[in-house]
């Protein structure tokens, strides 16, 4: 069962605009999972809209920006999964886990 946070924070990802379509990521399932690992430690996994997107990246930080400023959020690791590129994105768009929130 999602917790309250995980779901304060799909509410907050699905108004998130995607810049290729104009569209908000609720329309486009972009957003496949949304969970909180530990308390205030949130997962999201997303999958672009195409295996060769240039924007998955953009697109991870946005997700990463938006779940971090939901209240009680204190970390968020976001994995992308259907791009060439999975491994690369999820370590440009997660880079920043290795300096800890100040909070």
């Amino acid at each position: 069962m999602p917790s309250e946070l995980s779901k304060r924070v799909a509410a907050s990802l699905n108004d998130i605009v995607d810049e290729e379509t104009k569209r908000k990521f609720g329309e486009l399932n972009i957003v496949t999972e949304v969970s909180e690992t530990t308390t205030g430690a949130i997962r999201v996994r997303f999958q672009p809209l195409s295996a060769y997107s240039p924007n998955a990246v953009d697109t991870g930080r946005a997700i990463r920006s938006a779940a971090l400023s939901v209240d009680g959020v204190l970390s968020v690791r976001v994995d992308c999964s259907g791009h060439m590129l999975d491994e690369l994105v999820n370590r440009l768009v997660n880079q920043e886990d290795l300096a800890p929130r100040l909070t």
